[in-house]
């Protein structure tokens, strides 16, 4: 179809320029490249089980917490948050903390990672990462989650994803100075969380990472763990689980499939490492989102 422009230029005679490409360029990558990426939104009905009994636990995954009903807390660093409906809450993953819950309670929670460079979360490592309360809710206007699932299509989806980047630029911290530092810590690895991602699964060893990034092993090991924070298989082990615990969440799949995918050599190994990093079986953790939990 051929395009052609037939507005009056008089139409636009008095208007100004806020900002375009031209003059915000950089801001605009910032913003282009950091990505949510949904994984899974969930119904639950809780009571005291959902308390962790003065235990700290957490979640390879960040949450979004919307309440509909009850009283719940959570404790981080001593700071207790009340989660109350009306309101909903960033939970961020590698978070450790205490759950709370005396009454019955129901709640909508979306489970996100977050992605700039590929692969690789700039808000899962922040120190200062902590339980974050967002925008207001109603609880009525959420519940069609839970009644029409059936209905759900792209639109829906599309919206629910524009709501969380909503919420998410309110509470994140100054883009340019999260992604420079992310980049900073990570570009010189770019090579290699490439291949991470290319090739993930259990066979991929360090060996291989090491000779992509020109360098012997233990010269290799020592400069990504400096510079990434942690060792190059605590690395992959952390991206094979947050990939195990996305293909979980697909009912269609079952276990053996998952493991197949993964490219463990079976079944077993690959439950003994899930539960290694988990602390419960692949089926127990599907078992427990598929009560609500």
């Amino acid at each position: 179809m051929k395009l052609v422009e037939t507005t009056n230029p008089r139409a636009h005679a008095r208007s100004t320029t806020i900002w375009n490409e031209g003059t915000h360029q950089h801001e605009l990558e910032l913003a282009r490249h950091l990505q949510f990426h949904l994984i899974g939104m969930y119904h639950a009905e809780v009571g005291p089980e959902w308390s962790s009994d003065g235990k700290l636990e957490s979640d390879y995954l960040h949450h979004i917490d919307i309440p509909l009903s009850g009283h719940r807390q959570i404790v981080h660093n001593g700071r207790v948050v009340d989660l109350l409906p009306g309101r909903a809450y960033y939970l961020p993953g590698n978070t450790p903390v205490e759950r709370r819950c005396s009454t019955t309670s129901q709640l909508l929670y979306l489970k996100i990672r977050c992605e700039w460079l590929r692969g690789i979360d700039p808000l899962m490592d922040r120190p200062e990462r902590t339980p974050t309360p967002l925008g207001e809710t109603n609880p009525e206007d959420w519940l069609h989650w839970h009644h029409n699932n059936p209905s759900i299509n792209a639109n829906h989806l599309l919206s629910l994803h524009a709501q969380v980047e909503i919420w998410m630029a309110a509470i994140l911290p100054d883009l340019d100075s999260l992604v420079s530092q992310h980049v900073k810590n990570h570009s010189t690895f770019k090579k290699v969380f490439a291949m991470v991602e290319d090739q993930l699964g259990a066979n991929l060893k360090v060996s291989m990472l090491a000779k992509a990034y020109g360098t012997g092993l233990r010269a290799f090991s020592k400069a990504f763990t400096t510079d990434v924070g942690v060792s190059p298989k605590e690395f992959i082990n952390r991206r094979l689980n947050q990939e195990a615990i996305t293909l979980l969440l697909n009912d269609n799949l079952k276990i053996k499939e998952v493991a197949d995918q993964l490219e463990f050599a079976n079944e077993f190994y690959f439950s003994r490492f899930f539960k290694k990093l988990n602390g419960v079986s692949p089926a127990q953790y599907r078992q427990r989102f598929r009560k609500g939990r």
